[in-house]
């Protein structure tokens, strides 16, 4: 059997945690930059507000219904899924981090009865809310498809679902095409021409059509409806290309300004590499005025250049120095960029193998150094350390005019009490 758990509305409720005096009130959750509307909870949606909104279109909404509005603090939402993660290792033998805010819990050698697995889905979500502070709803069935979509019905049975063989065929007649993980609304609209009207009618299509309308991701739905795993463990497959880029709030003109963003996203980007246990042999850096609209070409510019550094490496100083150096190659003065991005290219498994030409020690000290700025990090959040060149000039970081507080990474942050 497998379980998936799922948090209601993952982000709103991250912010409600350290914010008792939200609880049932609605708050809705802003993409980079306070752009668009991310997230929010049914109070929130009960509004006139849903996901997608652009903020400045919904803004009036929110202030008359007096729904609190934050900026993303991805600081605070990642160490809230580690924790949950932390209760779902000591349940299951075996789980997979689907997303940050829902999990797959494997329990292949578990000959369990449905009331075991309800009396479990039970205790995970009250451990969770008592420990965390966050609501998920449960859902267990023999394949991750189905285990998706008792999960979807769970809010109807108390949060916890868990898959009956009896009343399955029922479940599926009263469900959609579209609510099904993996067919989506233009796989719907196919199998609505060939008079698949529900998932009943999807689960019994012979395995040949299965195959010929929905291509062979189609035909294991249709396996997985019925009960045959067909979709296994999915287990992160490393990146050939690691990019980390984000636009600024405003215009940078300086090429000094400029640098210290560079450096930071540089940072973040060697962080992903470093996590996926990689090393990289070139860095590229690209700039751009994002003008593509605009009827005066002298605003708009774009450019790139890459460079290979001397070895393979995941030593974040190193990488940093060769993005730096080759910045001045591509600026322009008097043009306002919006984006940097950067690039990590021609990854590798870090092999840790010594170089002939440089001393053995170093290269043990630079991975030691970059063991212990990975673990504060994790621990406190990113920029928790830093190189101190990212800090020199402020005012291009992305606007987060209502951004919370990292209240568990951050130890000035901890709410007191009296």
């Amino acid at each position: 059997m497998i379980l998936h758990s799922d948090g209601n509305s993952f982000y709103a409720s991250c912010e409600q945690i350290y914010r008792p005096d939200l609880r049932g009130k609605p708050v809705a959750v802003l993409s980079n930059n306070d752009g668009i509307i991310i997230a929010l909870n049914k109070e929130a949606k009960a509004c006139g507000i849903k996901r997608g909104d652009p903020f400045f279109k919904v803004s009036h909404i929110c202030e008359n219904n007096n729904i609190a509005v934050f900026s993303s603090n991805y600081t605070l939402y990642a160490d809230i899924s580690r924790r949950i993660t932390s209760i779902y290792l000591e349940y299951a033998p075996e789980i997979e981090e689907y997303s940050i805010d829902e999990a797959f819990l494997f329990f292949d050698d578990c000959n369990w009865s449905i009331k075991d697995y309800e009396e479990i889905g039970h205790e995970l979500k009250q451990r969770i809310y008592k420990e965390v502070g966050i609501p998920v709803c449960v859902g267990a069935a023999p394949t991750k498809t189905l285990a998706k979509l008792y999960n979807k019905n769970a809010k109807n049975h108390g949060g916890v679902f868990v898959y009956n063989p009896l009343e399955i065929d029922a479940l599926l007649e009263k469900t959609e095409c579209s609510d099904i993980w993996g067919i989506g609304p233009a796989r719907a609209k196919i199998l609505a021409r060939h008079e698949i009207k529900n998932a009943l009618m999807l689960k019994h299509m012979s395995p040949c059509d299965a195959k010929r309308i929905l291509t062979s991701q189609g035909f294991e739905t249709v396996q997985e409806l019925n009960g045959i795993r067909c979709m296994d463990k999915n287990y992160r497959q490393k990146k050939d290309v690691i990019t980390s880029s984000r636009q600024f709030s405003v215009k940078v003109y300086d090429i000094e300004t400029l640098e210290c963003a560079l450096v930071e996203y540089t940072e973040l980007a060697v962080e992903k590499l470093r996590k996926q246990k990689s090393e990289c042999k070139m860095v590229q850096i690209c700039i751009s005025t994002c003008n593509y609209y605009s009827d005066k070409t002298e605003e708009q510019y774009s450019n790139s250049a890459a460079v290979e550094l001397f070895r393979l490496t995941s030593y974040t100083p190193d990488i940093v120095n060769a993005a730096r150096m080759i910045l001045p190659s591509i600026y322009r003065k008097g043009y306002g960029y919006k984006v940097i991005m950067v690039n990590l290219l021609k990854i590798m498994p870090a092999q840790y193998q010594f170089w002939l030409w440089t001393d053995p020690k170093e290269d043990i000290k630079k991975n030691n150094l970059m063991k212990a700025v990975d673990e504060i990090t994790s621990s406190y959040g990113r920029k928790s350390i830093t190189l101190a060149k990212s800090y020199e000039k402020k005012g291009w970081e992305m606007k987060r005019e209502f951004l919370s507080q990292n209240f568990t990474t951050d130890l000035q942050m901890v709410p007191q009490v009296e």
